[in-house]
C-alpha cells in the first residue's frame, strides 16, 4: 500500500528534532534528580549507576541530537533551507532558525 500521507516541511522537522531533545534534557534531569534521592548503596557495593554513567548518557543524547539535525540540513535542498528560515520568521536565538541560518551560511546563500 501506497503511503499518501503528505510529508513534514524541514522547519516542522526541525522543530520536532527540537522538542524530542527538550524531552529527553527534561528527562534527564529528573533522573539526575532520582539518582540524588536515591538510597545509598551498602556498604562496600557499587552505585549501580555513577555520575560518569549519567554524563556519559547525555553526551550520547547531544551527539544523536546533533547528528540527526546535521542530517536533515545536510539533506534539505537550498530552496528547503530558505522557505524554512523564512518559516522562522528569523528569529535571533530561536534554535531552529538559528541552525538553518548556520547551514544558509556555510552554503553561501543570500536571504
Amino acid at each position: 500500500m501506497e503511503n499518501t500521507a503528505p510529508s513534514l516541511d524541514l522547519f516542522t522537522r526541525l522543530e520536532i528534532t527540537l522538542e524530542v531533545r527538550n524531552e529527553a534534557a527534561d528527562a534527564f534531569d529528573l533522573f539526575k534528580q532520582d539518582a540524588v534521592m536515591a538510597h545509598a548503596p551498602a556498604p562496600g557495593d557499587e552505585p549501580a549507576i555513577t555520575s560518569d554513567d549519567a554524563a556519559d548518557a547525555a553526551a550520547g543524547e547531544v551527539d544523536e541530537f546533533s547528528a540527526e539535525v546535521r542530517g536533515l540540513l545536510n539533506d534539505a535542498s537550498d530552496a528547503d533551507l530558505i522557505g524554512a528560515y523564512e518559516q522562522s520568521g528569523g528569529v535571533v536565538g530561536h534554535p531552529v532558525a538559528e541552525a538553518l541560518l548556520g547551514e544558509i551560511k556555510r552554503r553561501g546563500l543570500g536571504l
